[in-house]
């Protein structure tokens, strides 16, 4: 008997001992977590891990980076503070990776006077952060307060504003989805415009019957976010993409440094390009600066077909063609029909003295849905073209890559020019026949080391110019995009002169991917490949099925309560058989 008292008197000492062991185990590894900072990221979008261009800026950080967010107050709602969560994880997910990180959340309206507040929000205002109003309905009505929607990054002796509570512009997420899916972005290129205060420089070239800055204002303001941006007419002026320097101000020897701009914008076109023109362009590339090219090679337009239903349509004169096929592309002079394409609206008569319209398919206007898995256009849904023509690859230069970015649907028609095109095609019914060629390029990407349009054939009054420097080939590895419609970087104005966004369609009231496919390309040709890699990254809030939710219900109650009890029975059915093992081994011995 007293065997048995010291034995279960062990036990109980043995099992405080393993208890009091555990919780000192599981305090240590609170206290341990404190101080170190990891994360498994399991999801399927990796929602969790740091792009490695962004791990690249933090570790490279050399002085500290002051972080203010003022996400915090009593009055957040539900979903402000769930992002206010998300915030902080990026946040701790950046202090993982650089020491020099240091962040804290603050309330700017805790405990201040109405007219203080008044003072608070127009610094904010002034500094770049707009406060957003919330209204709460409370037992004597509705009340309004702010809510500061970012944070304030200070670097040495620099500010730069985040506004970190954005809205999707194409109206497809809620704000709290979108915001999560930018916010390490927006983080980031705050920190590089500190870090690095350099700005590429972007150009609009006029003079050929461009696209005005009315038409193009929606993608200047959007550019201008992350960029200096200018409008500059060549004029066939030799050096006016030049940096230049003044050697010998007594000879008016000049030398030239390098591009005064980075990327160049020729956005539709509708005039030839002289011989000049074409010279200075070329030789912006040959000393490694960079263009986006946005061509209509036919005369075909949207406007014109609503201010007359019928139109006859021929290429357009551009003379291009040998510089481009020198870049290794063709664009051709035809035009695109694809049944993946938009309604317009189309008059099928009158009711008394009043047009009816009716919304019909109309092919020439295509909405473009297939994308290479480039990054430029990773995340890119669709996009809204008008009357796009198809791109052939040329020539077999080996130091040139070329991609293609986008291409029509599996459903194409080619229509050469000349040509008449009408609205009636919106209301025949499409041949399927006729719709045999499939995913024609639109859009091309190509980059490496390109050779001058005028190599060997230098004219006598270029060649004669010392002072132009001309080089035969590039001097570094460059980068063009050719794509096939001028329309695509295109807005549309409204009654009062206001423009709509890039990629808005009026009819439909539906927003495109135009604008973020054009800041894409601007990033990739700035070699701004860090910011063009976080906004590849796409980021889906999960949630549940709602089919499954009805017909499984059952299923996956019962699986809910089941498994835990089937696991507790387990556990407990291993640990009896532990102890009766453990106990009559001790038995045995002590009747021995």
């Amino acid at each position: 008997m007293k065997k048995d008292i010291s034995a279960g008197k062990k036990f109980k000492r043995s099992a405080i001992i393993g208890l009091i062991a555990s919780i000192l185990i599981l305090i240590s590894i609170n206290i341990i977590s404190s101080f170190l900072y990891f994360r498994i990221d399991l999801t399927k979008d990796k929602r969790h891990s740091l792009s490695p261009s962004t791990i690249e800026l933090l570790e490279s950080l050399n002085d500290k980076v002051y972080i203010k967010v003022y996400l915090k107050g009593d009055n957040l709602p539900a979903d402000y503070r769930q992002f206010a969560n998300k915030t902080k994880e990026m946040l701790e997910s950046f202090r993982n990776y650089s020491k020099n990180i240091y962040f804290e959340f603050i309330d700017p309206t805790a405990g201040k006077t109405r007219e203080e507040m008044n003072a608070i929000f127009g610094e904010f205002y002034s500094k770049g952060l707009r406060p957003i109003p919330i209204s709460r309905e409370e037992g004597t009505g509705f009340s309004t307060y702010y809510v500061i929607p970012g944070a304030m990054i200070a670097y040495k002796t620099h500010e730069q504003p985040a506004t970190l509570v954005v809205a999707d512009p194409s109206q497809g997420t809620t704000w709290l989805e979108y915001s999560m899916q930018e916010l390490e972005y927006n983080f980031v290129n705050a920190i590089r415009k500190l870090v690095k205060p350099k700005k590429t420089k972007i150009a609009f070239i006029e003079g050929h019957g461009e696209l005005d800055f009315m038409s193009t204002s929606w993608m200047h303001w959007q550019l201008q976010r992350f960029y200096e941006v200018e409008r500059i007419s060549l004029n066939g002026r030799l050096n006016i993409l030049s940096d230049i320097e003044v050697v010998d101000t007594l000879t008016q020897e000049i030398k030239i440094k390098g591009n005064k701009y980075d990327v160049l914008i020729i956005a539709q076109p509708t005039k030839a390009f002289s011989e000049y023109d074409k010279y200075i362009i070329d030789q912006h590339i040959m000393r490694g600066g960079k263009v986006l090219w946005l061509i209509d090679p036919t005369t075909a337009s949207i406007d014109s077909l609503q201010a007359t239903p019928e139109n006859f349509v021929i290429p357009r004169n551009l003379r291009l063609e040998n510089l481009f096929f020198k870049y290794g592309v063709r664009i051709n002079t035809n035009i695109v029909q694809d049944l993946s394409c938009q309604t317009i609206p189309i008059n099928v008569g009158n009711m008394g003295d009043s047009p009816q319209y009716k919304f019909m398919a109309f092919p020439y206007t295509a909405d473009i849905v297939n994308f290479s898995d480039h990054p430029i256009v990773r995340r890119i849904k669709n996009i809204k073209s008008d009357f796009a023509s198809t791109i052939d690859v040329v020539g077999s230069e080996e130091r040139l890559k070329k991609d293609v970015l986008m291409t029509t649907s599996e459903r194409t028609k080619l229509i050469p020019t000349p040509a008449i095109v009408t609205l009636n095609v919106a209301r025949a019914t499409p041949n399927m026949e006729e719709f045999a060629f499939k995913y024609l390029p639109i859009a091309v990407l190509v980059e490496g080391v390109f050779t001058s349009a005028y190599a060997g054939i230098l004219p006598i009054e270029f060649d004669t110019i010392k002072q132009l420097g001309y080089k035969n080939e590039s001097i570094v590895p460059t980068r063009q995009i050719f794509v096939s419609d001028g329309d695509i970087i295109r807005n549309a104005i409204d009654n009062k002169g206001q423009p709509y966004p890039c990629g808005f369609d009026r009819y439909s009231n539906k927003m495109y991917d135009n604008a973020d496919f054009i800041l894409n390309c601007i990033n990739y040709l700035s070699a701004d490949d860090d910011l063009l890699q976080i906004r590849s990254k796409s980021l889906k809030i999960g949630t549940l099925d709602p089919i499954k939710m009805k017909t499984e219900k059952n299923k996956y109650a019962f699986l809910n309560i089941a498994i835990p009890l089937i696991l507790i029975f387990i556990m407990g059915t291993i640990l009896i058989i532990f102890r009766k093992i453990k106990y009559s081994k001790k038995s045995s011995v002590q009747k021995k």
